[in-house]
């Protein structure tokens, strides 16, 4: 019987001495493994958060392509570094809030502001009283970073109510002095291209995909110690790494998709650890818009 568990970190020893079904019920718990370019962008974003107020502030466009971890990585900037809480005057404060919008839409922009602080509103008021009451919200909570996740969905409507909702956006920045931070795929940056103006006020981070590197392998090994299994699988060798990587492209939630389901199958079969051929069994097909095939 394996008893040297040296290969999982010790936060993550105690799960070895659960049951099958226990452990297999921590994989479909998120995980957050830190990783290189993730730590230089929460830690970015942190520094944006605590600028002091001025009447320009700075703004961020993180781009990166879908399912590459970047909703993951700003939960874990909020987690981290924002989270709510409770001042010495016993009032609310809520540093960063974060929405997700599905169309150009003035009044859904409101709308989601309002409801990601619980506030009771009319969603039929008028878009000046939504808009007044947003506004009161950010103001009495001391909220310094409005967090827009998804946002090439902006592009879906005419080229005048594109324009109209990144107005209001700025509009919002400068009269409250808070930063905006959009969150989407790369071709969210042309909502920039619209007005001179909005390039003027955002910086472009992207999250690039994982290239077959360092950095790579080391990602892998931090991800294989915190996997319940009680053998050493070796994911960071060059051999898993470049099927790793092939399979999935370098996509960071594709790594994690992949490692899962591959670690739910070494539970389940008792085999207790990834290999080349388990890798091969869980791979998919993937088309070229990014749809996953899989076979089952």
């Amino acid at each position: 019987m394996v008893t040297d568990y040296s290969h999982v970190a010790p936060s993550f020893q105690h799960l070895l001495g659960l049951s099958d079904a226990e452990r297999l019920e921590f994989l479909q718990q998120p995980l957050w493994i830190d990783y290189p370019i993730a730590d230089k962008v929460i830690t970015y974003l942190h520094t944006v958060l605590n600028k002091p107020r001025r009447p320009r502030m700075p703004n961020v466009m993180l781009v990166g392509e879908s399912n590459n971890g970047k909703t993951t990585l700003i939960n874990r900037f909020i987690e981290t570094c924002a989270q709510a809480y409770v001042d010495d005057a016993a009032e609310s404060v809520i540093p960063v809030i974060s929405i997700e919008l599905s169309k150009a839409d003035i009044r859904q922009l409101y709308v989601k502001i309002l409801e990601s602080f619980w506030a009771p509103f009319n969603v039929t008021a008028p878009i000046t009283k939504l808009q007044h009451q947003a506004e009161h919200m950010i103001r009495s909570c001391k909220t310094r970073m409005l967090i827009i996740d998804e946002i090439q969905a902006l592009r879906k409507g005419s080229p005048g109510k594109v324009r109209d909702v990144m107005d209001e956006i700025k509009s919002l920045a400068n009269v409250l002095q808070i930063s905006v931070v959009g969150v989407g795929v790369p071709q969210a940056v042309q909502l920039l291209n619209a007005d001179a103006q909005y390039a003027s006020r955002f910086e472009v981070l992207t999250l690039p995909q994982w290239s077959l590197r360092g950095d790579f392998q080391s990602f892998l090994k931090s991800y294989e110690r915190a996997l319940p299994l009680k053998k050493v699988s070796k994911l960071y060798s060059p051999e898993l790494t470049q099927v790793i990587h092939s399979i999935t492209g370098g996509n960071t939630g594709y790594v994690e998709h992949l490692l899962v389901s591959c670690a739910k199958d070494a539970i389940v079969s008792g085999a207790e650890l990834i290999d080349r051929r388990m890798l091969e069994k869980h791979q998919w097909k993937r088309s070229e818009s990014g749809i996953r095939e899989v076979s089952l």
